[in-house]
């Protein structure tokens, strides 16, 4: 039986989806974590070569990956508070267009400045992710099911992190 609150239609805490919803909304977690795992941590092996592209110090070259991290950082905790107002599947997609737009800016950078731009818009998009990882199965997953999908959540960070060593 799924219930659902007052204030915006959305279910509430400890609510019960039915377990194919479940299933299906941990693929798109597990999905959504590797994107945004894998973004945050794939650019420091092209930092080189960003570096010679542009005739910059490794040093400048840096803040390509200290600018997201930055911003990943403060945006997961804005997020995860804006997941108390606002509908986590309206934050995510929102997210999502935003990192994918990100991208777009990314592809097409002619200078540094535009690179810059672009993964401080992938890492505004980005951190909707995990903060939305940690609150879906506690938001959604009755108690029983709800210490997996935290797991799985973990796994898939801990598997991104070693395939990129």
């Amino acid at each position: 039986m799924i219930t659902f609150t007052q204030r915006s239609g959305e279910r509430g805490v400890g609510a019960k989806v039915p377990k194919e919803t479940g299933d299906k909304l941990i693929l798109i977690l597990m999905y959504t974590l590797i994107l945004s795992v894998m973004s945050a941590t794939m650019f420091n092996i092209v930092l080189p070569q960003i570096s010679k592209e542009f005739n910059l110090s490794i040093a400048q070259v840096s803040w390509v990956s200290s600018a997201y991290g930055l911003i990943y950082a403060i945006g997961t905790v804005t997020y995860g508070k804006l997941s108390d107002t606002y509908k986590l599947k309206n934050l995510l997609t929102f997210g999502l267009l935003i990192f994918a737009f990100g991208s777009l800016v990314g592809v097409i950078s002619q200078e540094f400045w535009m690179v810059i731009v672009a993964r401080c818009l992938q890492a505004m998009g980005a951190a909707t992710i995990p903060a939305t990882a940690m609150i879906i199965p506690v938001r959604y997953f009755p108690p029983e099911r709800r210490g997996s999908a935290l797991g799985m959540a973990a796994l898939v960070v801990l598997l991104d992190q070693l395939f990129l060593l």
